[in-house]
């Protein structure tokens, strides 16, 4: 399928190839920065960082993000306000500089939230690659295969499609090797607008024990307009 050859091209993408630790930070990670996103679909986040606080309520008949539990998460609008979901209070865009070295690919994630070290994130890519809610059991069944392949000393945890917000939701959990350390993945992908959106949470092991359980909150807080 021709969107299984392009999504293939956006894998690489939401997978950290480095754990960016606090020895080889990049110390510009603490300002958002206004270009972090080289495609055309990522909002500019600078800005859209500070309207958090008034969105939570917005059309309170349709189905709610799930309201975090704990005060380590806020719900913010991504992508020109498509998209809302928690993320973790007091991250910031990260700097393209840090991008280019955890994230190698030329078509690394369109808009990166990160902690002040670069070890946690929250990655967004809105691809070009064509898909329906439909699909997208179909295209998680495709795309298993295809990870496995391309990082076979993986250790998974889950791979499976689960309704969030009334959207069909294809969910895997895997743990790959980096340059200095391990990194935990979860990773998730809807239809938006007519097309593939990949989000990405990931942190190096060290932290699993404490972030695995926001990272689902994360994930079950996902809605898009």
């Amino acid at each position: 399928m021709k969107q299984s050859l392009l999504a293939i091209l956006t894998i690489s993408t939401v997978i950290a190839l480095t754990a960016c630790s606090g020895n080889n930070a990049d110390p510009k990670n603490n300002a958002p920065a206004a270009n972090a996103g080289n495609g055309t679909n990522a909002s500019q986040p600078d800005n859209t960082s500070n309207k958090q606080d008034d969105q939570p309520d917005e059309k309170p008949e349709e189905k709610a993000p799930v309201k975090p539990v704990n005060d380590k998460l806020e719900l913010k609008k991504v992508l020109d306000d498509k998209v809302g979901i928690l993320i973790p209070k007091g991250f910031t865009v990260m700097s393209e500089e840090m991008a280019a070295v955890k994230y190698p690919s030329e078509n690394r994630p369109t808009l990166i939230y990160t902690n002040e070290e670069g070890s946690i994130n929250v990655s967004f890519n809105h691809t070009e690659t064509p898909i329906s809610d439909n699909e997208i059991p179909d295209f998680t069944s495709q795309m298993k295969p295809t990870f496995e392949s391309m990082y076979p000393d993986a250790a998974w945890s889950k791979d499976e499609v689960v309704d969030i917000n009334g959207n069909k939701v294809g969910v895997f959990e895997l743990t790959t090797p980096a340059v200095d350390t391990k990194i935990y993945n979860l990773i998730f992908f809807t239809e938006l607008d007519g097309k593939l959106l990949m989000v990405s949470f990931n942190c190096t092991e060290s932290y699993v024990t404490e972030w695995q359980p926001l990272a689902n909150e994360i994930l079950n807080s996902l809605k898009t307009n």
